[in-house]
C-alpha cells in the first residue's frame, strides 16, 4: 500500500455560511463607520480595538478550516488551531450527514467520521478526492455517500 502525496483539502462553504460571516464583517465595520462619522476619538479606537480582531479572528476560521492528510494522519484543523488527529487506519466508516450540529465545518453538507476513539464531523470540498485519499491508505473504510 503507497501512501498518497501531503494533502490539504480546505472545508466547503456553504451560502448560509457565506452569509453569517458577511453579516458579521458589515455589523462590525458598520460599528467602526458610526464610531468615524461621530468623530468621537475614543469611539473610534473602542470600536477598532473590538472590531478588528473580531473580524480577522473571524476570517481566519471561516478561510483556515480544512483537513490534511500527512503522514497516515488525518488533521483537522480550524484556522490556526489543530482541532483533532485521528488515525486513518482507525477509521471505519465515513457517511453523509446534514447535522446542524457544531462541527469543524462551514458547510452542512458533512461528512461524519467514526473512529476508534470517536467521531468527527467534516466537509471537504474535494469530497471524492478526500475519500480517495483516505480509502487509499485504508481500504477498510466503509464509505456511505
Amino acid at each position: 500500500m503507497t501512501s498518497p502525496p501531503n494533502n490539504y483539502y480546505p472545508s466547503r462553504k456553504s451560502l448560509l455560511v457565506w452569509l453569517i460571516v458577511l453579516l458579521l464583517a458589515y455589523l462590525g465595520t458598520a460599528n467602526i463607520y458610526r464610531s468615524f462619522v461621530s468623530m468621537h476619538t475614543t469611539s473610534i479606537f473602542i470600536s477598532l480595538a473590538i472590531w478588528i480582531p473580531i473580524l480577522v479572528f473571524i476570517l481566519t476560521i471561516f478561510f483556515g478550516t480544512g483537513y490534511a492528510i500527512k503522514d497516515n494522519v488525518l488533521i483537522v484543523k480550524i484556522g490556526p488551531f489543530i482541532a483533532d488527529k485521528v488515525d486513518i487506519k482507525d477509521i471505519w466508516t465515513a457517511h453523509r450527514t446534514y447535522t446542524l450540529l457544531s462541527a469543524p465545518a462551514n458547510s452542512i453538507r458533512r461528512l461524519r467520521i467514526k473512529y476508534k476513539d470517536g467521531e468527527v464531523v467534516i466537509s471537504p470540498d474535494r469530497e471524492n478526492e478526500f475519500l480517495e485519499a483516505l480509502k487509499q491508505l485504508n481500504p477498510t473504510i466503509e464509505v456511505l455517500v
